[in-house]
C-alpha cells in the first residue's frame, strides 16, 4: 500500500484488508504482473533474468500487514460511524486478535462458526500460490523433475502445482515422463517430468 495510514480512506482500508481475508488475489495488478512475467521471459542475462524474478514475486505477493495495520487503524471509527458490530467482522472471518487490536470487545475465547482461528502464535493460512506464478517457475527451470520439486521452489498446494503442470505439458512445454526410474521409497514411485 503506497499512501500512509493515516491518508488511506477508512471505508477503503476496511475493504482492502476483507478483500484480502476472502481471497489475496483479488488484490493482484494483473497488468504488472503481465508485464513482470514478460520481463522474465525476455531476459537473457541471468542476472536480469534473477532481478526480473525477483520482480515478479514483489508483484505477485500482496502483503497482509499493511492491510492488516490499515484495517486496525481506520476499522473501529468507521464501523462505529455505520452501525457495524463486531460480530458482523467475525462473519466475514476477521480473526479476534484483529478486532481486539482494532479496538473492538472482540471474545478471547475460541471463535464460534464455520471459520478458522488463528493458530496460537497468530499466524493466518498459507498463502495461495497462483497458478501463473507456478507455470512462471517451471519455465525457468531445466531438466527432469517431480512435483514435490516445485512444490518447495515455487510453493503451493499438490493440486494447484498440478494443474499448472497439465496446462504445461498440454501447451507442449513440459515433457511427462513417467514414474520416477530410480525411486526407492515406499508406494508408487512419483511421476517425473522434464523442461528441456
Amino acid at each position: 500500500m503506497t499512501a500512509t495510514q493515516d491518508k488511506i480512506d477508512p471505508e477503503d482500508a476496511v475493504r482492502l484488508y476483507l478483500l484480502w481475508l476472502d481471497d489475496p488475489n483479488k488484490l493482484r495488478n494483473e497488468t504488472e504482473i503481465q508485464n513482470a512475467r514478460k520481463a522474465v521471459g525476455d531476459a537473457t542475462d541471468p542476472i536480469d533474468k534473477l532481478k526480473a524474478l525477483a520482480d515478479l514475486q514483489r508483484v505477485s505477493t500482496i502483503d497482509e500487514q499493511p492491510l492488516r495495520e490499515g484495517f486496525v487503524t481506520h476499522a473501529k471509527v468507521w464501523a462505529d460511524q455505520h452501525g457495524v458490530p463486531a460480530s458482523a467482522f467475525r462473519d466475514l472471518k476477521v480473526p479476534n486478535d484483529v478486532l481486539r487490536e482494532a479496538g473492538f470487545g472482540a471474545p478471547t475465547g475460541r471463535r464460534r462458526g464455520r471459520g478458522t482461528p488463528a493458530s496460537a502464535n497468530g499466524r493466518q493460512r498459507a498463502k495461495a500460490v497462483p497458478v501463473d506464478d507456478i507455470k512462471a517457475y517451471v519455465l525457468n527451470q531445466k531438466g527432469s523433475f517431480i512435483l514435490t520439486d516445485i512444490m518447495g521452489g515455487a510453493g503451493g498446494s499438490q493440486a494447484t502445482v498440478r494443474k499448472a503442470i497439465d496446462e504445461l505439458i498440454e501447451s507442449g512445454q513440459v515433457e511427462k515422463l513417467g514414474p520416477a526410474p530410480d525411486y526407492a521409497g515406499r508406494g508408487r514411485a512419483p511421476i517425473q517430468y522434464n523442461r528441456s
